[in-house]
């Protein structure tokens, strides 16, 4: 089963998370940079609508998802960097800020642990205090462990 743990460092812009999955790490990274997999898993397992979805270096991703309890939820980032199974570095923003601009870098780094399992190693970094504490107050951890555990039901079962 895929396992997410999340660090907030004390006096740090950033969030740290480590995911465990068992599935092979061509597999898992597939399912990030694959638009049809991707599509399945990333929004909690909730009907997601991708508008742009070019996952190499500079391309740029933007999606809606949608939820009974809070509607419609849209996001939009930019690929600084796709290393094939290795890392992927891009932004991400929520649309829904009263206003724009407010922008995390992500770098996630892709490491074999065997040929079974994967760990990913995630720092999400803030322009400010202000939004790592809001987007964690958001329930940043709870919908990035939902879509981690829907990863893991896509890509863990064969």
């Amino acid at each position: 089963m895929a396992k997410l743990e999340v660090t907030v460092p004390e006096n740090s812009l950033s969030v740290l998370g480590i995911v465990t999955i068992q599935a092979p790490l061509e597999k898992v990274f597939e399912a990030y940079v694959n638009e049809d997999l991707f599509k399945q898993w990333w929004a909690q397992g909730n009907p997601l609508t991708i508008h742009t979805f070019d996952a190499v270096d500079g391309g740029k991703w933007h999606v809606s998802d949608f939820d009974e309890e809070r509607g419609e939820s849209e996001f939009i980032g930019y690929f600084h960097e796709v290393a094939r199974n290795e890392r992927i570095v891009q932004t991400f923003e929520f649309l829904g800020m009263p206003e724009r601009g407010h922008v995390a870098i992500e770098k996630a780094e892709f490491v074999k642990i065997d040929d079974g399992t994967t760990q990913i190693n995630t720092c999400t970094t803030f322009q400010n205090m202000d939004d790592r504490d809001g987007m964690i107050g958001s329930g940043m951890e709870d919908g990035w462990r939902k879509s981690i555990e829907a990863l893991g039901a896509l890509i863990e079962k064969e």
